[in-house]
């Protein structure tokens, strides 16, 4: 009861929005086919601005290697070339990531984003992903969402959106379940209502800001 309560204060707070509230078809975009780029963004993305530091690399990589779309070449080409040099990011751990990821992914026979979408559409096969040293259970919804699965990644922006809201929430799995009621509520999506959060906050800078070493990093795009 808790959580249909606290879901319809959250409904009634998108609609109390009108006009600031944009609401955004996310099935319209284009899934992923290059599983290199894929990665780049779901392993970059936590606690980095997604539009001047994560969408760069990712575009460098779909531009300068689009025929490196598999985990076994994209693989090759991080050994000939350095995942650093590719994505022009300096930071071990996040690259150490990257690598794991991949390794991962070739051991287990996933080569292509539609192998890795056969792959987690097994909820059983979650439980391996998230043994993966930096995969919390909001970058695998992450993950879910760049694979055009339908659900809700519970990140800063949600946290402070539902704040606003003055929801009552705690923790991740109880947040994401009140803004997936909120959703079916509204009779939207829960990636849709995912996203459109995220544009909200994002547009009107309300968002808590995750302040980032940027000297750590190498934001060249060279």
């Amino acid at each position: 009861m808790h959580y249909i309560i606290e879901a319809r204060k959250l409904a009634n707070y998108i609609v109390s929005l009108e006009g600031e509230f944009q609401t955004y078809d996310t099935r319209r975009g284009t899934p992923y086919s290059h599983i290199g780029a894929l990665y780049t963004n779901v392993i970059l993305q936590a606690g980095l601005n997604y539009n001047t530091v994560v969408k760069p690399r990712v575009d460098r990589v779909l531009v300068n290697y689009p025929e490196a779309s598999t985990s076994s070449k994209f693989k090759c080409l991080a050994d000939e070339q350095g995942l650093g040099q590719i994505i022009a990011w300096r930071d071990q751990v996040k690259l150490r990531r990257l690598q794991d990821i991949l390794e991962f992914s070739i051991h287990r026979n996933i080569e292509t984003c539609e192998d890795l979408s056969n792959f987690v559409s097994l909820k059983s096969n979650h439980a391996l992903l998230l043994n993966l040293q930096g995969i919390g259970f909001k970058t695998l919804d992450y993950l879910l969402n760049l694979l055009h699965f339908d659900t809700v990644a519970v990140d800063r922006h949600i946290y402070s959106f539902v704040a606003l809201a003055t929801v009552e929430v705690k923790g991740y799995a109880e947040t994401k379940q009140i803004v997936e009621y909120a959703a079916d509520l509204l009779c939207m999506s829960r990636s849709s209502i995912d996203y459109s959060i995220w544009r909200y906050m994002s547009d009107k800078r309300v968002a808590t800001h995750t302040p980032v070493l940027q000297q750590a990093f190498e934001f060249s795009t060279k």
